[in-house]
């Protein structure tokens, strides 16, 4: 009876397993041809290590590469949608920060998104009490639904200037339909393996499919995970954005510009350079100024003592060099 199940154990899964290896339409009648077959009474000889050996090694040629997706050279079938994850990093420069930031939420929440992750850096009060406040900056981390993405990518520029944007795709469709075809496989043998199951006599049979069972879940979670992760980043587009606060926006030009222009432009930006640090000195000289006070009154309060001291040691030295003079005359 041992040798019985365990043959059969072995004829259930090669048959399971060739039933998912061709084709998506293929698949559904040759699996059914295979689960007719089935219930053959097998020879009384068969070994129970034969048995499970076999299906030991029709599981791992399943693990790698049995199952793909049907086609020849990974094509995707036609009855199946790609899978195509979009991406994208953009920078958005603005006068108006808070308000942008307000705008971008807003924006997320129209077309359906959500922050994954979000910072803010430099919006602190010694920068703004001087001034430099456009040095804040923010960095997003955006999901959006695909059917959206190239729709919110156009309302970035409502925001402020957008000086750089960049998308990109990844086609995950071979990958998606392999993984799901050898997943089917695997639950397909999981179901014959349960049906065993309730057919064991003995301990040792009953303990030999449990880990069969545990060997085959473990493979079953690991592929539904990275399907899951897949349908995640296809259905939910990702867009890397960093907000800029700035005084002025890049200006947009031409790639090519005369030579009176690159002067033009230099001698301007020179102007707008010189005209920034003056600013910057003076609020310097007015965040000092307190400072400049309190060592000014310390000056003109310590000099006549400093005077006093420096008097009194001129007329020391003075002193004895008049002493050292007068020895020398008297030798």
């Amino acid at each position: 009876m041992k040798k019985r199940i365990a043959l059969l154990l072995a004829l259930l899964m090669t048959l399971s397993l060739c039933a998912c290896g061709s084709s998506s339409k293929m698949a559904s009648s040759t699996e059914s041809a295979a689960y007719d077959s089935a219930p053959m009474e097998p020879p009384p000889n068969a070994s129970r290590a034969s048995g499970f050996a076999a299906m030991d090694s029709t599981a791992s040629a399943g693990e790698y590469g049995e199952y793909d997706s049907g086609t020849e050279g990974g094509d995707v079938p036609d009855e199946n949608p790609e899978k195509i994850i979009y991406s994208a990093d953009a920078t958005v420069e603005t006068t108006d920060f808070d308000k942008t930031l307000e705008e971008l939420a807003a924006l997320i929440k129209e077309y359906g998104g959500w922050v994954q992750s979000s910072s803010i850096n430099g919006a602190n009060y010694y920068s703004i009490s001087r001034g430099s406040s456009y040095n804040r900056s923010a960095d997003y981390t955006i999901r959006i639904p695909s059917d959206k993405f190239q729709t919110v990518m156009g309302s970035l520029s409502t925001l402020g200037n957008v000086p750089y944007s960049y998308t990109y795709t990844e086609n995950v469709s071979a990958q998606y339909y392999d993984v799901q075809s050898r997943l089917t496989a695997y639950k397909t043998q999981e179901t014959r393996l349960l049906e065993m199951m309730e057919k064991a006599q003995t301990v040792e049979d009953t303990i030999t499919i449990e880990e069969k069972l545990t060997e085959l879940q473990y493979k079953i979670d690991s592929l539904q995970s990275s399907l899951n992760n897949w349908d995640r980043q296809v259905n939910y587009s990702t867009i890397s954005l960093n907000v800029q606060e700035v005084g002025e926006y890049t200006e947009q030009q031409a790639v090519t510009i005369s030579y009176g222009q690159r002067l033009l432009n230099a001698f301007t930006d020179s102007l707008k350079g010189a005209g920034r640090f003056f600013k910057n000195l003076l609020v310097f000289l007015v965040s000092a100024l307190p400072t400049l006070v309190i060592l000014a009154v310390l000056f003109f309060a310590l000099r006549p003592l400093f005077r006093k001291l420096s008097a009194k040691a001129k007329a020391r030295r003075e002193a004895k060099k008049n002493i050292a003079s007068s020895k020398n005359k008297a030798e």
